[in-house]
């Protein structure tokens, strides 16, 4: 577990290793969710894959900088187009596969459509998908 500055703040990440010529996975986390909620899954899907992986936790959640309230109705667009595309340049990530949970797929698609060059596929899990 470590830091990393994007989008004007201090954000929690993980990262896990792998083969550097595949694809990075990064880990968008749900409206509720953060590193830790991943728990085990992204290095399960990172390991299957042998790719390396970046799960992040954004502004106001997780050990990640504060945000303040409230938040703005364009905050899913603000990650996408801020955050997230200074998160990507910062760790040297140019080939990525988005793997968004709930709000944090909203947040990859908006990427994606808007600013795909790092982009190589998306992967959208609905809320449901994980059960406790």
């Amino acid at each position: 577990m470590g830091f990393v500055q994007a989008g004007g703040c201090r954000l929690e990440n993980d990262r896990i290793e792998g083969d550097p010529r595949r694809p990075t996975l990064v880990f968008l986390h749900e409206g509720l969710g953060c590193v830790s909620r991943w728990r085990d899954f992204p290095r399960a899907v990172a390991d299957a894959r042998g790719s390396p992986a970046l799960v992040v936790s954004r502004r106001g959640y997780g050990r990640s900088d504060p945000r303040e309230r409230p938040w703005p109705l364009s905050y899913m667009h603000d990650e996408a187009r801020g955050a997230l595309r200074e998160l990507l340049a910062r760790e040297g990530i140019n080939d990525a596969i988005l793997v968004g949970h709930s709000d944090g797929a909203s947040i990859a698609l908006i990427h994606a459509g808007e600013d795909g060059r790092r982009i190589r596929g998306l992967v959208t899990l609905a809320p449901h998908t994980f059960v406790e």
